[in-house]
């Protein structure tokens, strides 16, 4: 049953509302025409339940089928080894003794523990306090319970394998890495953020909100964090309009630190100065892009999603993008995982205030866009 235009708006109207929650509309569409039958209401009387008093219910039941809760132990490992490479040394030079973290949008507890493993591994004289996050009910209780299905174990690299206790084909994060972490239902936008963080970790969240929804939850990230702290979020939710941030790149990854106040320049925190044999100071910042209002990404040969994960962030983050276009012409084939990351990407660009054009010539290539529900740009 297709919706019709009316009531498709109203149901997105009110979940930015509720949520700030701006998701594709084929997703909006799926998912209220399922709870629509389910409920064997009519469109309209739909709408009219979820935008009265007594529809709240049915409004966090409507929330907790559009959010999107993908996630899994090890993922993005250059971020993991970005953490590893410029984000230990850093909090191992301070002189306190104990590390806070807040994991927004922790989904089933995969990051959270993922975080757990890895600073406890490395940090082992420190003390570790890990809250986590997430507005969904039912993806904190399976966050609690620390099981996860065996071949999640093939994600995580060797040397970690000892952080799990493996009975059959379920694994469990060992007990006292669980009492690192603490789980709580929390909506981004309106619950109070923990404070005086010295990391916060928030991938793929940003994306799917409003404009106005992607500020004030950017408030929250920013007022968690202390001056000097690291903030991570997805590849293609670039942070380098936010004056409070620095970007600092590692490896594959870019990482933000939080400043002391906003800056006319950008210049890199006291920590992460390198330093030559001669003990001079040596400032390493990552060539920014040159700014530019278009610029023109190229698929070509076979596109892996990692690898365009990592150029479209790229190219989001050039200074002053208003479009960028994607020319999928060169390709010789559009593998189907392609299609989230560009998704993905089109709703941050809107976030962002940035247009992207994706662009061809070919019948394969608009066969490919149209089966995905991905717009093709004619000019």
């Amino acid at each position: 049953m297709a919706l019709a235009p009316d009531i498709l708006a109203g149901v997105a109207r009110r979940l930015a509302e509720h949520a700030g929650l701006q998701l594709p509309a084929w997703v909006v569409e799926a998912r209220t025409t399922a709870r629509i039958a389910a409920l064997a209401l009519a469109p309209e009387a739909y709408l009219d339940l979820i935008e009265s008093g007594r529809g709240q219910a049915e409004l966090a039941i409507l929330v907790e089928a559009v959010r999107v809760g993908e996630s899994s132990l090890f993922r993005h490992k250059p971020q993991i080894a970005a953490l590893l490479d410029l984000v230990v040394p850093v909090l191992r030079g301070r002189s306190k003794r104990s590390i806070r973290v807040w994991s927004a949008g922790c989904a089933s507890g995969e990051e959270p523990y993922t975080l757990a493993i890895v600073l406890s591994h490395a940090l082992p004289d420190h003390a570790i306090e890990i809250v986590a996050t997430d507005m969904s009910a039912e993806a904190i209780e399976v966050a609690a319970r620390a099981e996860y299905p065996r071949e999640e174990l093939e994600d995580v690299p060797f040397e970690w394998h000892d952080a799990f206790e493996i009975e059959g084909e379920v694994i469990r994060v060992r007990p006292a890495l669980r009492r690192l972490v603490t789980f709580e239902r929390a909506n981004l936008l309106d619950a109070a953020a923990p404070r005086g963080c010295d990391m916060v970790w928030c991938r793929n969240v940003l994306i799917y909100f409003s404009p106005e929804g992607r500020r004030r939850a950017l408030d929250r990230l920013l007022a968690a964090t202390l001056p000097g702290g690291f903030v991570f979020v997805g590849y293609s939710e670039s942070l380098r309009d936010i004056d409070e941030l620095e970007a600092q790149r590692s490896g594959d990854a870019v990482v933000y630190v939080r400043r002391d106040g906003p800056a006319e320049r950008k210049t890199p925190v006291p920590e992460l100065l390198k330093r030559t044999p001669s003990s001079s100071p040596v400032i390493v910042v990552p060539p920014a892009p040159l700014a530019r209002a278009e610029d023109v990404l190229v698929l070509a040969g076979t596109p892996q999603a990692s690898v365009l994960t990592t150029q479209l962030g790229e190219r989001l983050a050039i200074g002053g993008l208003r479009r960028l276009v994607v020319d999928l012409d060169p390709a010789d084939l559009l593998h189907d995982d392609l299609a989230p990351v560009l998704r993905r990407a089109c709703a941050a660009a809107r976030a962002a205030g940035i247009e992207i054009a994706l662009q061809t010539t070919r019948p394969g290539a608009r066969r490919w866009l149209s089966r995905h529900g991905l717009p093709e740009d004619s000019r």
